[in-house]
């Protein structure tokens, strides 16, 4: 339908081409005569003999004009005149004939003929005569025209009017539909004959009727009327084809007064006759600003509030608090070893718990407090109104004895703990981001205390805070000024007491501070991630300070370093340090790394395969601090170790406790169960360096033998041993 509408051509005019004219006579030569009059203005002229051919040529063509006669054999006149009525044929006939009776002519002006001529005719008569059909004619196609144009807009207007996706209606003088187009049944569920006649005010939503009284039924005209005012209409409740969910439609109306002329000047506009309106359904728009603004104010996963509507709450809160000089409390949540089961169980798993969380602390909770997901598995709870800590202590401890009963995620048990930090207002701060910074602290404390518990913020915890801020704002500072420098500690073979290893020692000559060693940077280093800057800098300058002195280079001493988790997780990290032993010109078996336990409390079996890369090149590896973290025979029976340095603090215990001496004891043993070579560090006395060398450790490492020092201490000594020895090499 609408394509024919649409595609919709004007019906050619005669006129608009070359006029054909067509002349019917028996008569040859008064044929031919008239043919040659004709011709000298209407050069196209198609000639029939008898009426029956006539007949046939009208069937296959259009003719601008006939001429004919009607006394003819075969068909005459009349019957010619007949098929054209009977064929709704609009081509003006004039006869040319030498009939004088009074009923053929009659006959002739029944059957539509246009004029008459009888035999002799004056041809100026004749060709006057012609021009007055032909004009007839054309003003009668052009009126036919104008009309069909005229009905195919009002039939394609009408089309677009009742297809419109919009509500379209005009209202009388008395506010009263006398016009709805057929979108009123889709948009509210109404017959158009269920509003013609009838009030707007029916239909208008009750709690918009104030609203609509001056706006539905709008008498202003143009750029003074009303657009886009947003209104609900009712829906039909009682329509069974097409019941709707809900009891109004919001909708967004434009409307205008009609008059009864229509004139950009309004001291011409005559009569008011009604209002013209366009109602748009907005249904789907304030769908989507609903739910815009719940996601900008909610956590989609849990569907708890998300950071925004906390942050809303907290600042109304702290402003109430303010006004009633009343306390409130907020709580910094976050999960522990939940990485861990995003690992182990997949991130869809991870979310499925993460809404079961959310789920059980919501039942711990009052309606009036305020449990919000930041991201991630941190969540915040605000306690609001006066709350006490004794009562804070208590909705804690709820919070994590509801999290202590098992999940069941892919028909496994699964346990999660959580750390909870507590600040409150306006006892340890008045301000909202400070607030929640304070909270935060007090969880990591948790967290770095033993986790699945909570804390309250305290002074100690900023101070150790802003420490950190520091200590790392200090550390890049370092690097930029060079504040760092490399102590070199020997590890001795006391049977030869040769000097055999060596440990590089890193230490910050702090500008305020003085020498520092690790332990008071090395957190913030590897949390920071300037730890990598550092390990750079530490092999480059190793590389300078010894591979660079060629009596180092003869003497075959090993030489450690020690280097991080962050190192070792690197992607790239067995292949940057094969690099780096080969363009500084240092034999693999000269070079050794000093790994912790714990640093394989992640991906120990990616370790495996970059540590194992590294021995296969000849680097040795060796584990510092052996025994203070977990699982060690585990790591000795997978990584790929060379030697294992026994922890000072079990030296330290030799000579005080029969039990830490035993435990040094089984180390060595189950060390040389194993082939791997044994350095004992911290070595302090003659006592504790006979129960070593009695246990079969020969090589050590402590103040007994030498302190840490610089390079240029530390080459002096592989000198002075050089000399005593020039041609001894010792692994």
């Amino acid at each position: 339908m609408v394509e024919k509408l649409i595609d919709h051509e004007k019906q050619p005019n005669r006129f608009d081409t070359p006029q054909t004219f067509l002349v019917v006579d028996d008569e040859p030569r008064a044929r031919e005569s008239l043919v040659k009059l004709l011709r000298h203005k209407w050069p196209d002229i198609v000639e029939a003999e008898d009426g029956e051919q006539a007949i046939e040529l009208i069937g296959q063509r259009r003719f601008s004009l006939i001429i004919l006669d009607l006394n003819m054999p075969k068909k005459s006149g009349d019957q010619v005149l007949a098929y054209i009525r009977d064929h709704r044929i609009t081509t003006p006939v004039i006869v040319i004939s030498g009939e004088t009776s009074i009923n053929k002519v009659t006959e002739a002006v029944r059957l539509g003929v246009y004029d008459i001529f009888r035999k002799p005719f004056n041809f100026d008569e004749l060709e006057h005569s012609i021009h007055n059909a032909l004009d007839k004619m054309r003003i009668e196609e052009e009126k036919a025209q104008i009309q069909n144009q005229l009905e195919h807009s009002e039939r394609l207007h009408r089309y677009m009017v009742d297809n419109s996706p919009d509500l379209i209606y005009i209202l009388n003088l008395n506010g009263e539909f006398t016009f709805v187009n057929d979108s009123v049944m889709r948009l509210l569920g109404y017959e158009k004959r269920d509003l013609i006649g009838h009030h707007y005010s029916e239909f208008i939503a009750d709690e918009d009727r104030m609203k609509a009284e001056f706006l539905f039924n709008e008498r202003r005209r143009s750029s003074r009327s009303n657009r886009t005012i947003e209104l609900r209409l009712k829906c039909n409740p009682a329509n069974p084809a097409k019941p709707f969910e809900v009891a109004s439609r919001p909708i967004e109306l434009n409307s205008m007064g009609i008059y009864s002329v229509d004139a950009a000047d309004d001291e011409r506009v005559g009569a008011y006759q009604g209002t013209y309106g366009v109602a748009r359904d907005i249904s789907m728009r304030k769908k989507a600003e609903k739910l815009i603004r719940y996601q900008a104010y909610h956590d989609l996963l849990t569907k708890l509030p998300n950071r925004a509507m906390l942050l809303d709450r907290l600042d109304l809160a702290i402003k109430q608090a303010r006004r009633s000089d009343e306390s409130l409390i907020i709580m910094f949540l976050d999960l522990d070893r939940f990485k861990l089961i995003n690992d182990s169980f997949g991130h869809v798993v991870g979310d499925q718990l993460l809404v079961e969380v959310a789920e059980r602390l919501k039942h711990e909770i009052r309606n009036g407090d305020t449990l919000a997901r930041l991201g991630g598995d941190e969540f915040m709870l605000l306690l609001p109104q006066p709350t006490s800590r004794e009562q804070a202590e208590r909705v804690a401890q709820k919070l994590i004895a509801s999290l202590q009963r098992p999940f069941y995620l892919r028909g496994r048990e699964v346990y999660v703990n959580v750390s909870i930090g507590l600040a409150e207002f306006p006892a340890d701060s008045d301000d909202l981001n400070s607030l929640i910074q304070k909270a935060d602290m007090a969880m990591y404390e948790v967290k770095s205390t033993g986790k699945n518990g909570y804390a309250f913020f305290n002074d100690k915890l900023e101070h150790a805070a802003s420490e950190k801020i520091s200590i790392e704002s200090g550390l890049r500072n370092a690097i930029k000024n060079n504040e760092f420098e490399i102590y070199y500690q020997p590890q001795i073979n006391t049977e030869t007491r040769r000097i055999v290893g060596v440990e590089a020692l890193l230490r910050w000559n702090h500008p305020r501070l003085g020498l520092r060693s690790p332990s008071y940077f090395i957190e913030q280093a590897e949390e920071s991630r300037i730890i990598e800057q550092l390990s750079e800098w530490v092999l480059n300058r190793v590389a300078e300070d010894l591979f660079h002195n060629q009596i180092f280079i003869d003497s075959g001493i090993t030489v450690s370093i020690n280097l991080s988790a962050t190192d070792i997780r690197k992607k790239e990290f067995p292949e940057n340090l094969v690099s780096f032993t080969e363009s500084h010109g240092i034999a693999p078996g000269r070079l050794e790394i000093e790994i912790t336990e714990n640093m394989f409390m992640g991906d120990i079996q990616a370790c495996i395969h970059k540590l194992q890369v590294l021995s296969n090149k000849g680097i040795s590896i060796a584990i510092d601090d052996f025994g203070t973290g977990y699982s060690s025979l585990n790591y000795l029976r997978e990584l790929p170790v060379h030697t294992v340095k026994i922890d000072y603090s079990f030296v330290s215990e030799i000579e005080r406790s029969k039990k830490g001496a035993a435990l040094v004891a089984a180390i060595i043993g189950m060390a040389q169960g194993l082939g791997i070579n044994i350095i004992a560090e911290g070595v302090e006395s003659e006592g504790q360096s006979q129960y070593l060398e009695g246990l079969g450790c020969p090589v050590m490492q402590g103040f007994l033998f030498s302190k840490p020092s610089n390079k240029t201490v530390f080459l002096a000594a592989v000198a002075k041993q050089h000399k005593q020895s020039p041609d001894t090499v010792h692994a």
